[in-house]
C-alpha cells in the first residue's frame, strides 16, 4: 500500500466568484513545497479534536513537515487535536495521545507513524490524563488576530471544525470585536452575515430583536449553558466575552424549544496561565467616554489556580437631544486544577446600564393626510422624565472531569438576577397634523420587575466510543431551567398625555401618576434530556443523529388591587426533537452537508386580544458546501435552506396588544427558502477578512410575502490588512452592510404602506502599534452619513445612527 503523504506546505490559490442572487465560492489547487523546521520551535496551533487523519493533515500544513502513513494505520481513530503553542514533538504526542501510534522522525526532517513498539501503560495513563485537559477545553480566540476559529459545538455539542458542522455558523471573534468596536450584542449582530436586527427601542431599551431567515432568534447560551428567552433583554457587553457563535437554523437539539431563527452562544474570556493585563481608554462623538481594566493570569506558582477580572465604565451622550446612559460592568472568573483530570470554575459578573430622556417608541412615519414626516434624526420622542435602569448579577459554577478513556463530564450551573425598571414617556400616539402638530398623545407608564431569577442547570458526558472496528463520538446529557419573575407591585399601562405641538415638542410634560396597581407574576420552567451521536462510517462520510425530549410548563397570574383577578397556564409535555445531519469530505479542503430538525415553540407574542399565538411547528431542511482552506485560518460556506411552519408570528399592521407591545397575528402554510454565503479568516498573511451574502423570502400559503420588515437580502464584508515591511504597525480596514428594502403594510392613515429603501452603511477603521504596548485606533461608522430607517413597523420609524468615530488607547502590561 502506497503511503499517504501530508503536504510540508499547502499553497491554495482562489477565485471570488460573485453573482446577483448567487453567490461566492473559493477554489484551491494544492501545490506541495518543502522546507525544513527545526524540531524544538514553537508555533501556536488551533487543531481541534476529531478524526485522526484531519488532525495530521491540518498538523502537517501548519507546522510545515512531512508525515508518512498508510490510510489504514490511522483509519477511524480519533485525536484530542491540539491548541495552544507546541513544539513539533510536543503537538505530534498530543495528536497521537491513546491512539497506540508514535512518530518516528526520518534523517530528511520529516516522520513516519507506525504503531508503538513498546508502550508503556503507567506513562501513556499518565500522559492521556495530561492531554485530555489541555485539548478538550475549548479553543479561545483572543490573541489570535483571526476572524475564525478552529472548532465550534454551537450546533450539537460535540466540538467540531467549521467544516464539518452541518449548519450554518458565525463566529464573531474577539479580534473582530475589537478591530470594529462591537462593545454590545447589538454591535456584534449588526455584523453577523444573515441576521437583522429590529429595532422597537433605542439604545438602553432592550426592545429590539434579533432575526435570522425572517425569524426571532429566542435561544441564548453563555458557555453552551442554555438560558431563558429573556435573556435578550438583559444587559449584554461585549467587554467579557471571547467571542459570540450564532448558529442559523433550528437549534431545539441543544436548547429545546425554540424558532428556527437559530441561537446565540457567548463564549466567556477565561483566565490564562501567563500575566498579561491591558487598560483601554476610549473617546468618542457625542461625549462618549469609555474605559476597561482588564487583568489575568496565575494566583499561584505553578498556574494550577488562575484568575482573570474585568472592569468597565461608561459615560455617553447620543445622537439624540438630551439622552444620555451610564454602564458600570464586573466580571470576575477563576479556574482552579483541582487535579490533572479535574478542572472547577467559578466567577460572578455584574451589570448595571442606566439612561434618562430615554425613547421607547420611534418617530411618526406620517402626517393625518397620508404624506411622509421628515423629521431631524437628533429628534427624541421622550419626555424629560422617561428613565430607565438594568441590573444584572449572575454567579456561575462548573465541574469538569476528564476521563483516561478519553471521556469527559460537565456540570454547569447559572445562577441570575435581573431587575429593570422604565419610566416610559415617548411620544408617537394618535394622527400627526401637518399644520399644528396637534394629535400626539404619549405612551406614559412604568415597567419594573425586581427581580427576576433564573437558574439553569446542564449535565452531560461526551467521548468516543467504537462499533463496527471504528471509531465514533457520543454526547448525553440533560439541562433545567427555572425563570421567575415577580413584579410586586406592578404599575398600569398606558397613560396617554396629549403634546401640544409634536414639531416642536422638546420633552417637556407633566408626569402622570403611575401609582402601583397591583402584581404580576411569571414562572417558565424547561427540563430536557438529549443524546446525539457521531458516526464515521467511513474516513469521508459523518452522520450525526440525535433527539431531544422537553417538557416545558409557564404560568402567569396578574392580581390588581381593584378588579378580577387573571391567571393563565401552559404546558408542553414530552416534545420530541430529532435531529439528523450528515457531512462529506468531497476534497482535502472541502465537505457537502446537510440536516434536518423539527420545530416546537411556544410563543409570547400576543394577539391584538392579548392571547397567546397557538406554537410555532414546522420542519428546517439545510444542504450545502463547506469549504477549509490553509489549515482551516479561512472558512467559506454555502448552504441552502427551506423552513416550513405553521403560527409564524408576523407583525398585525399598527395594532398593539393590550400590555402595548406590537399585536402579532398567525400565518399558517408559511414556507421560507433561501441561501446563505459566508468566508471568514485569513486570505494571506496580515490580511483578515469577514462577509457574507444572505437572500430570503417568506411567503404564506396564500404566496402572499410576510416577514417584509425584514431585508430580503443582505451583504456584509469587513475585512482588514496589516501593511507588511517598514508599515507593518498600521493596520487599515473598512466594509459595507448592504440591504434590500424593507416595508410595511397598512401603516398610515390609510392604510398606506411605508417603504425603506434599500441602503449601504460604510465603516472604516485605523490601528496603529507604536510598541509591543501601546496601540492607537480610530473607528468611523456610516462613514457617508447615510440617512435610513432601521424599522418601519406600526407607524413608528427609528433612524440609523448618524456618522459618528471613535478613538481608542490601548496599553497591555
Amino acid at each position: 500500500m502506497q503511503p499517504h503523504q501530508a503536504p510540508l506546505r499547502l499553497r491554495l490559490g482562489h477565485k471570488l466568484l460573485a453573482q446577483a442572487l448567487s453567490t461566492f465560492l473559493l477554489f484551491s489547487t494544492p501545490l506541495l513545497a518543502t522546507t525544513t523546521w527545526a524540531e524544538t520551535a514553537a508555533r501556536q496551533y488551533q487543531i481541534p479534536a476529531g478524526s485522526l487523519k484531519e488532525a495530521l493533515a491540518q498538523f502537517g500544513r501548519d507546522a510545515q513537515i512531512m508525515l508518512s502513513y498508510s490510510n489504514d494505520l490511522v483509519a477511524g481513530l480519533h485525536s484530542h487535536g491540539v491548541q495552544g503553542a507546541s513544539s513539533v514533538r510536543d503537538g505530534l504526542e498530543q495528536l497521537l495521545a491513546g491512539t497506540g501510534l508514535e512518530a518516528v522522525m526520518q534523517e530528511s526532517g520529516g516522520y513516519i507513524l507506525r504503531k508503538a513498539a513498546h508502550p508503556s501503560s503507567g506513562s501513556t495513563a499518565g500522559v492521556l490524563d495530561e492531554v485530555s485537559v489541555s485539548a478538550a477545553k475549548d479553543p479561545t480566540t483572543e490573541n489570535t488576530g483571526a476572524y475564525t476559529t478552529s472548532a465550534t459545538g454551537a450546533s450539537a455539542k460535540l466540538p467540531m471544525s467549521l467544516r464539518h458542522t452541518p449548519q450554518s455558523v458565525s463566529v464573531i471573534t474577539r479580534q473582530r470585536m475589537d478591530d470594529q468596536n462591537l462593545t454590545q450584542l447589538q454591535d456584534v449582530l449588526e455584523q453577523t452575515v444573515g441576521i437583522s436586527v429590529v429595532q422597537s427601542g433605542y439604545v438602553g431599551a432592550n426592545w429590539n430583536t434579533f432575526q435570522s431567515r425572517g425569524f426571532t432568534i429566542n435561544n441564548y447560551l453563555v458557555d453552551g449553558l442554555p438560558l431563558g428567552s429573556g435573556f435578550q433583554q438583559m444587559t449584554n457587553d461585549m467587554a467579557f466575552y471571547d467571542r459570540v457563535e450564532v448558529l442559523r437554523g433550528s437549534s431545539g437539539l441543544m436548547v429545546g424549544i425554540g424558532s428556527p431563527g437559530g441561537s446565540i452562544n457567548y463564549i466567556r474570556k477565561k483566565p490564562t496561565r501567563d500575566f498579561q493585563a491591558s487598560v483601554t481608554a476610549q473617546m468618542g462623538s457625542w461625549d462618549n467616554y469609555r474605559g476597561m481594566l482588564d487583568i489575568s493570569g496565575p494566583l499561584n506558582a505553578d498556574g494550577g489556580v488562575r484568575g482573570r477580572i474585568v472592569a468597565v465604565k461608561q459615560d455617553s451622550g447620543s445622537h439624540l437631544d438630551r439622552y444620555g446612559l451610564e454602564r458600570e460592568m464586573l466580571y470576575g472568573i477563576v479556574e482552579a486544577d483541582l487535579s490533572p483530570e479535574t478542572l472547577l470554575t467559578v466567577g460572578v459578573e455584574y451589570q448595571n446600564h442606566e439612561t434618562h430622556d430615554s425613547p421607547e417608541a420611534g418617530l411618526p412615519l406620517f402626517y393625518s393626510d397620508g404624506s411622509h414626516t421628515n423629521w431631524k434624526r437628533s429628534k427624541n420622542p421622550a419626555a424629560r422624565w422617561a428613565a430607565s435602569e438594568n441590573e444584572k448579577l449572575a454567579f456561575f459554577t462548573s465541574l469538569e472531569h476528564f476521563f483516561a478513556n478519553d471521556w469527559r463530564a460537565k456540570v454547569q450551573f447559572n445562577h441570575i438576577r435581573h431587575s429593570y425598571d422604565s419610566i416610559i414617556g415617548s411620544g408617537g400616539s394618535g394622527s400627526l397634523d401637518k399644520d399644528t402638530g396637534s394629535g400626539i398623545s404619549l405612551w406614559g407608564g412604568r415597567w419594573k420587575a425586581d427581580p427576576i431569577e433564573q437558574n439553569a442547570l446542564d449535565v452531560y458526558a461526551t467521548g468516543p466510543f467504537t462499533l463496527g472496528g471504528r471509531q465514533h463520538e457520543l454526547v448525553f446529557g440533560m439541562n433545567y431551567s427555572h425563570i421567575e419573575q415577580d413584579n410586586d407591585p406592578s404599575y398600569s399601562l398606558w397613560h396617554y398625555i396629549a403634546v401640544p405641538n409634536y414639531g416642536s415638542w422638546n420633552g417637556s410634560v407633566a408626569q402622570p401618576d403611575m401609582s402601583p396597581v397591583g402584581r404580576y407574576s411569571d414562572l417558565t420552567r424547561q427540563f430536557g434530556g438529549y443524546l446525539t451521536a457521531r458516526f464515521h462510517p467511513t474516513d469521508q462520510l459523518s452522520i450525526l443523529t440525535g433527539a431531544r425530549v422537553t417538557h416545558w410548563h409557564q404560568a402567569t397570574e396578574s392580581v390588581p388591587y381593584t378588579g378580577t383577578s387573571s391567571a393563565t397556564s401552559r404546558s408542553e409535555t414530552g416534545v420530541l426533537t430529532p435531529y439528523i445531519a450528515a457531512t462529506y469530505d468531497v476534497t482535502e479542503t472541502a465537505s457537502l452537508y446537510a440536516s434536518y430538525t423539527r420545530i416546537f415553540n411556544p410563543q409570547s407574542y400576543r394577539d391584538r386580544n392579548g392571547s397567546y399565538l397557538e406554537p410555532e411547528e414546522g420542519n428546517s431542511y439545510e444542504v450545502g458546501v463547506k469549504h477549509a482552506f490553509y489549515g482551516g485560518r479561512l472558512n467559506t460556506s454555502l448552504g441552502l435552506f427551506r423552513v416550513e411552519q405553521d403560527n409564524l408570528a408576523v407583525q398585525d399592521g399598527n395594532f398593539l396588544a393590550p400590555d402595548g407591545g406590537v399585536a402579532y397575528r398567525a400565518e399558517q402554510g408559511t414556507v421560507t427558502k433561501g441561501f446563505e454565503a459566508e468566508a471568514n479568516g485569513e486570505l494571506a498573511p496580515g490580511w483578515q477578512v469577514s462577509g457574507g451574502y444572505t437572500f430570503r423570502i417568506s411567503q404564506n400559503a396564500d404566496g402572499d410575502k410576510v416577514q417584509t420588515v425584514t431585508p430580503q437580502n443582505l451583504f456584509k464584508l469587513f475585512t482588514t490588512y496589516t501593511l507588511p515591511g517598514a508599515w507593518n504597525k498600521l493596520t487599515v480596514g473598512g466594509g459595507a452592510n448592504w440591504q434590500s428594502r424593507i416595508y410595511t403594510n397598512d401603516t398610515g392613515p390609510n392604510q398606506e404602506r411605508f417603504t425603506q429603501g434599500s441602503y449601504a452603511v460604510v465603516n472604516l477603521m485605523a490601528r496603529y502599534q507604536f510598541d509591543e504596548h501601546l496601540s492607537a485606533a480610530l473607528n468611523v461608522n456610516n462613514v457617508f452619513d447615510k440617512v435610513y430607517y432601521t424599522n418601519t413597523a406600526a407607524n413608528m420609524g427609528f433612524y440609523g445612527t448618524p456618522r459618528n468615530a471613535m478613538l481608542t488607547l490601548k496599553y497591555q502590561f
